[in-house]
């Protein structure tokens, strides 16, 4: 938006970033081109830190899309956090 002479009030409010921001990354745009830009995803990687296996894993998502916690006799009567782990738990 800014390289298309868009106001950099307008391109902040319309990118939901700060200006200064916005500021930073045109510059290393026109440093580097859209390489320049890349970020890397941030916190863990993907996959590190499960407890469950897949087989697991899908285990579980289909006991709570087919089921409601009642009827695995749970107190509960929708599915929260506390129900899943719960479930995770028992399984």
């Amino acid at each position: 938006m800014r390289l298309d002479g868009v106001s950099l009030k307008d391109t902040a409010a319309q990118c939901e970033m700060s200006r200064t921001t916005l500021i930073a990354a045109v510059k290393a745009y026109r440093a580097g081109g859209w390489k320049a830009l890349d970020v890397e995803r941030p916190g863990r990687p993907q996959g590190t830190g499960r407890t469950l296996t897949a087989e697991q894993e899908r285990e579980v998502q289909r006991l709570i899309r087919d089921r409601t916690p009642d009827q695995l006799k749970m107190i509960y009567a929708l599915w929260s956090r506390q129900a899943v782990a719960e479930l995770i738990l028992n399984r």
